[in-house]
């Protein structure tokens, strides 16, 4: 009879801690991290900040938002350079009404708002803990840039050439685009809440013109 009942207490102990087990690795994060970009051949920094609500111990919802505050990649839009000899004149006499105009000064910022799926794969304890990213959102764009052309350039022979005349012109292109996100990484415990994320991220922009956008950074997060 005491056998029993002692097999009972501890097949009540084990449940009774199991799902607090379960339950420490449950409930809500928040993170915020510095990271590189790379859009479009140019590399510049970002930051990010993200919540994330852990269902279970290997499935957690994670809804970020990421700033890129400087864009230095080509323009999307290019001049026309009109540059042509008038009908009837020699080789030699060439009156250029648009020279080519210059593109100065690129700049712009990015901003997307994701919700992903992150996925955890348990080390038995261990204090790395890879997981899997995937989901989707929107990223707004704005590129801006200073166009810069001079005219008129009136060639004739014996003929000094006509000052040129600049203008400038400042150009801003703003859109919104479908963003789809992927990656993975690994989280390293530095104390007991506190947890260290470096992860590698594929941002797919599907807009006019799909564009990918390469991340790898560094965040903290804190466990609740």
């Amino acid at each position: 009879m005491r056998v029993s009942r002692a097999l009972v207490l501890l097949v009540v102990g084990a449940l009774g801690t199991r799902p607090a087990a379960a339950q420490d690795a449950r409930g809500a994060s928040v993170a915020g991290g510095v990271s590189a970009t790379n859009i479009e051949s140019s590399t510049t920094a970002s930051v990010s900040g993200a919540f994330e609500y852990r269902l279970t111990p290997i499935v957690g919802l994670e809804v970020e938002a990421a700033l890129t505050p400087t864009l230095k990649g080509p323009f999307p839009q290019q001049p026309l350079t009109i540059a042509d000899p008038l009908a009837g004149l020699p080789a030699t006499t060439i009156i250029q009404v648009f020279p080519s105009a210059q593109l100065t000064n690129l700049g712009g910022r990015m901003v997307a708002f994701t919700n992903a799926v992150r996925l955890r794969f348990p080390t038995g304890g261990a204090p790395i803990e890879p997981f899997f990213v995937a989901g989707g959102g929107v990223a707004s764009l704005r590129r801006d840039a200073d166009l810069v052309y001079s005219f008129p350039i009136l060639t004739l022979p014996g003929v000094p050439p006509a000052p040129l005349r600049t203008i400038n012109q400042h150009l801003t292109v703003s859109e919104v685009d479908l963003a789809l996100t992927i990656g993975g990484g690994i989280g390293i415990r530095a104390a007991r809440r506190l947890w260290v994320d470096v992860d590698l991220r594929m941002l797919r922009l599907m807009g006019d013109t799909d564009r990918n956008a390469g991340r790898f950074g560094v965040a903290a997060r804190y466990v609740f």
